[in-house]
């Protein structure tokens, strides 16, 4: 059995919008049925009523033989013309059929005796009579009450067939019907159309996003200018798109680095290695080779180290350690650190006004995140130069700030410096470390609801302001 969840959404719409249409209809045709239905029947009542206190009221002496003598003679005297379309009979208290109209041939037509009971009481009943084999009747029965109000009173009855009412409510039905079931038809087809017009757009998204893969993400889904749902939702596909084009360029960039930056130190361990067999060499240089492999070594731990605490960053699994950090202290410790680093480089590192503030924050995260800086700041920095480190507050954060004086950043490798294994100086790609350090600095910072900002041009040198959050009591 097909479930409606299993149908096409074209055909859950259409099955949708012709089932509403149908209890509409159904709802609204009951309602003009059932309201002609009781206008008709009300008028047909209005005349019989009307016929009936004409007859009673000529009727007033139960004594008077002439009551019960030609009916339609009688009328045609009172009214001045023969009723025409009217059964009508008159019956005494005990229901003895006295008189009727010529049409009824003999005949006479019989209602309950409920009907009876109330009419003797003086109420006036109307009451529909079929038989079968005849037509139906719509009957009235009233009382003829005599002016001595000695006896009983006589009956009243006037009827008329339903033939004509029946067959108009049959044509009324027929109407509604087919005028309903039309309706529904033609609002089925063009819900079918008017649906699949409507959603021709998300087919074309589908075609396109089956064809989307790692090495095809230069699709782009082109539904017009449309400003509607599905224009938002092409629009959204279309920036995952993009993102995701991003991404896999980052993620091989990201391989043919790592691959790269291993291969390198793979490279120097072989190639040493391979001069040292040549022939047979003392101990000093089997040390000296030894020292040079170690560094080597040092250097693709490093690597691995760096990439290990980037993915565990990346997947959220890193814990930071929070407590109170002491921003003076953490400048000064860093300062200690790479002053001799700054010595040999010749670089004059020296620490400005720094506010006596404290954060919250890991100790030993913010130590590397501002280690990484100033280490960026004075190996791009030449002999003679000099890097700054101070800070300021505001609005509730500080601002760390290593200010140098080196080679600077060209505008165009502004937005990318922040990328892991990304240099602005190729040149000095062997002395500038692993290519690791600002990627793994920018994550510290936005853990710790932070950031890191640079202002630098070419050969006018840099300055990296690290922005974090204060402790409660000191914001």
């Amino acid at each position: 059995m097909i479930k409606l969840s299993d149908l096409p959404i074209r055909w859950r719409l259409t099955i949708l919008y012709g089932g509403i249409l149908s209890l509409v209809l159904v709802v609204f045709s009951a309602g003009v049925y059932v309201y002609f239905q009781n206008s008709l029947q009300r008028s047909i009542d209005a005349k019989l009523r009307s016929m009936a206190e004409v007859i009673s009221q000529s009727m007033t002496d139960a004594r008077d033989p002439s009551i019960f003598q030609n009916v339609e003679q009688l009328l045609e005297t009172r009214l001045g013309r023969k009723p025409k379309g009217k059964l009508i009979q008159i019956t005494d208290s005990s229901g003895r059929v006295r008189a009727q109209s010529n049409d009824l041939e003999g005949e006479s037509f019989n209602i309950s005796i409920t009907a009876f009971d109330r009419a003797k009481a003086g109420e006036i009943v109307y009451e529909t009579v079929e038989k079968p084999g005849h037509p139906r009747l719509r009957v009235i029965t009233l009382p003829i009450m005599d002016r001595t109000k000695t006896t009983s009173p006589s009956l009243v009855q006037v009827a008329t067939l339903l033939d004509d009412f029946d067959e108009t409510m049959e044509r009324l039905l027929i109407i509604l019907i087919i005028g309903a079931l039309t309706s529904v038809g033609v609002t089925i087809g063009a819900g079918y159309y008017m649906a699949k017009k409507a959603l021709k757009p998300v087919d074309k998204i589908r075609k396109t996003a089956v064809k989307i893969s790692s090495r095809n993400l230069e699709e782009y889904i082109d539904i017009g200018p449309r400003k509607d749902e599905l224009g938002k939702l092409a629009d959204t596909f279309n920036a995952m798109i993009s993102r995701l084009r991003d991404a896999f360029q980052r993620i091989n960039q990201f391989s043919i680095d790592v691959s790269h930056e291993l291969k390198t130190p793979l490279t120097i361990l072989k190639g040493s290695t391979d001069v040292a067999l040549r022939k047979e060499r003392d101990s000093h240089e089997y040390r000296s080779l030894l020292t040079s492999h170690l560094e080597e070594i040092d250097r693709m731990s490093q690597i691995i180290d760096d990439l290990l605490l980037l993915s565990k960053a990346d997947t959220g699994k890193m814990q930071l350690n929070i407590g109170d950090v002491d921003v003076r202290d953490l400048v000064l410790e860093v300062f200690m650190d790479m002053q001799i680093l700054a010595e040999k480089k010749n670089v004059d590192l020296i620490v400005g006004d720094v506010e006596d503030v404290k954060l919250k924050g890991d100790e030993l995260k913010l130590r590397r995140m501002l280690w990484n800086i100033v280490d960026n700041g004075i190996k791009y920095t030449q002999m003679g130069g000099k890097v700054e480190i101070s800070s300021t507050l505001e609005d509730g954060y500080v601002r760390i700030n290593v200010r140098d004086t080196g080679v600077g950043i060209a505008d165009e490798d502004i937005s990318y410096i922040f990328d892991r294994f990304y240099r602005a100086d190729r040149a000095r790609k062997r002395e500038s470390g692993t290519g690791l350090g600002l990627s793994i600095s920018k994550w510290i910072a936005e853990a710790h609801k932070g950031a890191i900002e640079v202002r630098s041009h070419a050969s006018s040198g840099s300055l990296f302001s690290l922005k974090l959050p204060l402790s409660g009591g000191d914001a």
